[in-house]
């Protein structure tokens, strides 16, 4: 009797769909979980958006024709960097002027609109470029969607995820072999300027049309915003920039700056171990040495893995680094995990990686000796050994990822 040809067909799909199914349900219930997650921190942001209120106050100022800075300058607190006021250059203001048009509700909706959309590009750009396997995308997106620094980015409203997707358009386009795309980097650096660190990447790495252009962009949109806000555009440089310039010891500050000032300078907020009068100058002699270490492990690797093994570098070297100021090392992250689904994901490499994001999203979060504002908070900071490796884990885990970035990024 002989075998209809659709059964003859069925036959032999029938293992295969047994061996793919697992997998596919495995995947769907990581993914579903991670955007449930995700969507729940959304609608926090959406209901209170913090830091955006001072967005939206800039962009009224520019549609009324107001000062940008005034709340900023004539604010009675003396730590500049933590003021609740506007303190980025006028081009963004400029930028984001149209939504001072709209109402408080319909700003902050269509603002984090707009920052979802720009963390889905700049994703898609990666994974487009690189064509990572199944699991690979899997991990990018849970990684992404339960990484702590980017809930918090959500909740406060900030414009981190517009920086991150210029520069990412601007380091993929540049490792591409497009010079011009350095222009997107200089766009970023203009609207927050801790980019700009990254024409240090691009000279040393001999890539310098892309590091004109990079210049190039940020003049441009500066000199806009310049022509534009002229007295606004003194006052940041003049004032607000210096201000902001010397950092702080605040416990929330994650940079090298701010573990230095903590630990080896008096302020108001620490104990310090010993008070350094160069302390200034211990900080640039410990960013040369970082940027010298990134140039020594990576120059034997592919170009792609030198740039952004660059990016924890923009943290750790800012003077201010608040946590949801770290999306800018997600694609480090991206990288890493595609690199490890190419080598199948080894052991050492994988529990590495997956201990540095627990740091980020798990470890940074537990509560350790007293309270904000209780007694015995300042003196915990600096001379409690557990309370200081939780108080600045955003740091060692930002510092960790640098170190490591080479070994995550090995293409075999």
């Amino acid at each position: 009797m002989s075998t209809p040809r659709s059964a003859a067909r069925a036959t032999p799909v029938s293992p295969t769909v047994g061996r793919v199914h697992p997998a596919f349900v495995a995947q769907a219930v990581l993914v579903g979980v991670a955007v449930v997650i995700y969507v729940l921190v959304l609608s926090q942001g959406v209901l209170h958006h913090q830091d955006f209120g001072a967005y939206l106050s800039a962009a009224r100022d520019i549609v009324h024709g107001q000062p940008l800075y005034s709340a900023f300058l004539h604010h009675p607190f003396p730590d500049a960097t933590l003021r609740p006021a506007y303190i980025y250059p006028p081009s963004f203001a400029l930028l984001i002027a149209p939504l001072g048009l709209l109402s408080d509700a319909a700003a902050a909706a269509l603002w984090i609109a707009l920052e979802q959309a720009a963390l889905a590009a700049a994703m898609v750009i990666v994974v487009r470029w690189l064509r990572p396997s199944r699991w690979a995308v899997v991990g990018v997106l849970v990684a992404t969607l339960t990484f702590y620094p980017l809930w918090i980015d959500v909740v406060q409203g900030q414009a981190n995820l517009l920086v991150l997707l210029l520069v990412t358009v601007g380091m993929v386009g540049v490792l591409r072999g497009r010079p011009a795309f350095g222009a997107a980097i200089g766009v970023a650096a203009a609207l927050k300027l801790t980019p700009l660190i990254l024409v240090v990447w691009l000279l040393l790495d001999r890539r310098f049309r892309a590091a004109a252009f990079a210049l190039a962009g940020f003049a441009v949109l500066t000199a806009a915003g310049a022509l534009l806000r002229f007295q606004d555009t003194v006052a940041y440089f003049g004032q607000v920039l210096p201000a902001l310039a010397s950092g702080t010891a605040f416990y929330a500050n994650q940079s090298l700056a701010g573990v230095l000032h903590r630990t080896l300078n008096t302020n108001p907020y620490t104990q310090p171990w010993i008070n350094l009068p160069w302390l200034s100058w211990l900080m640039i002699a410990t960013a040369v040495i970082l940027i010298g270490w990134w140039w020594w492990q990576t120059q034997r690797q592919i170009a792609s893995s030198r740039g952004v093994a660059f990016l924890p570098l923009l943290p750790l070297l800012s003077s201010v680094t608040w946590t949801h100021h770290l999306v800018i090392v997600l694609p480090l992250i991206w990288f890493s995990l595609i690199a490890l689904a190419q080598r199948e994901w080894p052991l050492l490499p994988t529990a590495a990686l997956s201990g540095i994001l627990l740091l980020f999203s798990i470890v940074s979060r537990l509560p350790a000796g007293p309270s904000f504002g209780q007694t015995g908070f300042r003196l915990a900071q600096t001379m409690d050994p557990v309370v200081f490796l939780a108080a600045n884990a955003f740091f060692f885990a930002t510092l960790i990822l640098f170190v490591s970035a080479p070994w995550l990024l090995r293409s075999r």
